[in-house]
């Protein structure tokens, strides 16, 4: 079994008075996919931003690749080893999805240019749109936009990449050409926590899933038993609204 590249003990979170984590425990392994599902409000996407500290948390110990995340951590360096992709994208407007992909590697990692674009064109072409280098954000779908914020993130050779929602503010039409690339990565051994509401997908992609209600881990453990032998009454609960909105559309 592969050695842990992320530890969490007990985190907690508080926005004030709103206790969003209250208490999570969670390893990942190296190579694993680890999908986190559960209603909204849950606390998944916050339990990913609090790993990058883009959130502070306020209780509780992350370990990632065998030190601790502190409040006196360096976190641009932290944000290079542990790379994020939101909901939406967040591309440099006035930048080509090269110019997007090569940004970081150039002024963060000191790369050259011509290295720095031989890169960025090898990762365009891994997400499929080698033939979209040369375009702005404005004359890509949300769909490409969402794959060169992939490319753009593992240009910095992250050893974990966080996934949040990355399909959630696509048309239905554009989800798959997304997955398609996480597939990919995950069949390449990239260390994953994805945050979706795609059961099918987490299902297929997953190694782990993880289900959270009430801003703790209620139920982990290998896909087939999540999804078919789910133990805790809330999970079987969840599930069942899910399978019985998927079953109206």
């Amino acid at each position: 079994m592969s050695a842990p590249i992320l530890q969490l003990e007990g985190l907690q979170m508080a926005f004030g008075e709103l206790q969003v984590l209250r208490g999570v425990d969670l390893t990942v392994r190296e190579g694993e996919s680890v999908a986190i599902i559960g209603p909204s409000g849950s606390g998944k996407s916050t339990l990913l931003r609090c790993l990058n500290r883009l959130e502070t948390p306020t209780g509780g110990k992350v370990t990632f690749e065998g030190k601790p995340i502190t409040e006196s951590s360096n976190v641009n360096h932290l944000r290079m080893r542990m790379g994020m992709v939101f909901q939406h994208f967040n591309l440099f407007p006035h930048m080509t999805a090269l110019g997007n992909v090569i940004e970081a590697p150039i002024h963060v990692l000191k790369m050259s240019r011509a290295d720095a674009e031989a890169r960025g064109r090898d990762l365009l072409g891994k997400v499929g749109l080698l033939e979209k280098a040369g375009n702005y954000p404005r004359q890509l779908s949300g769909g490409q936009k969402q794959r060169v914020a992939i490319a753009r993130c593992l240009a910095m050779n992250p050893r974990l990449l966080l996934l949040d929602e990355i399909t959630s503010a696509l048309d239905p039409e554009l989800v798959g050409e997304v997955l398609d690339v996480v597939r990919d990565l995950a069949r390449q051994g990239m260390t994953m926590m994805l945050v979706t509401h795609e059961m099918r997908f987490a299902r297929e992609v997953a190694d782990r899933v993880v289900f959270m209600d009430g801003g703790v881990v209620v139920e982990a453990g290998p896909p087939e038993e999540i999804f078919t032998r789910p133990e805790s009454p809330r999970l079987q609960k969840f599930l069942k609204a899910v399978l019985e909105q998927v079953s109206e559309t």
